[in-house]
């Protein structure tokens, strides 16, 4: 199972992602056994005194985070990915984690191949957005020039457009729907 690690728990496993041996039908919390096993550094970073999934971690599968599912005894299937992220700042894994509905219009559909995934990110703006979505995609040919958006690349937050909602540093709250699509260019 490919499991991707964010931030403090990226620097103690000296890796950005890695696959676990899992099967379908293996729980999240056998996973997380198996990668504390392989990096025994996560250990703390992973798990509570009491053997359960740490309060200031959050675990996603697939987008979804596994506290909303069955918690560590959620199972998995083939082809599914979790991510690991540490607390990123103050306040509640929830205020730290963001999930929104992403939709891939025109250019980005045919890289990406889908119309839609949920998605989550560790922060609440723009620029945390495009962050995380720039390590699981590769779009930034697609949407970025140097570090602004490409003229005819365009992020619509809840039907409006990034730069009109304070661009990098727009908030995202939960459960918005944003759009990537690259605007045309009529040439006569």
């Amino acid at each position: 199972m490919k499991v991707k690690l964010y931030a403090r728990i990226r620097q103690l496993a000296g890796a950005r992602e890695v696959e676990i041996p899992a099967a379908a039908g293996d729980s999240v919390g056998e996973v997380l056994q198996r990668l504390v096993e392989r990096y025994p550094k996560l250990d703390d970073a992973i798990w509570a005194a009491d053997g359960s999934l740490a309060g200031h971690v959050a675990v996603l599968l697939d987008g979804r985070d596994v506290r909303h599912l069955k918690g560590e005894d959620t199972p998995i299937r083939d082809g599914q990915t979790l991510s690991v992220f540490p607390p990123v700042g103050g306040g509640s894994v929830d205020d730290e984690i963001t999930q929104v509905r992403l939709k891939f219009a025109n250019h980005f559909r045919a890289r990406i191949g889908k119309s839609e995934v949920m998605f989550s990110f560790p922060g609440t703006t723009l620029r945390d957005f495009v962050e995380a979505l720039l390590r699981e995609y590769e779009v930034s040919d697609l949407l970025l020039q140097g570090e602004e958006l490409k003229p005819h690349a365009r992020i619509v937050i809840n039907g409006r457009f990034s730069d009109v909602l304070g661009g990098w540093e727009a908030k995202i709250a939960e459960g918005s729907t944003i759009v990537l699509l690259q605007s045309y260019v009529l040439a006569f």
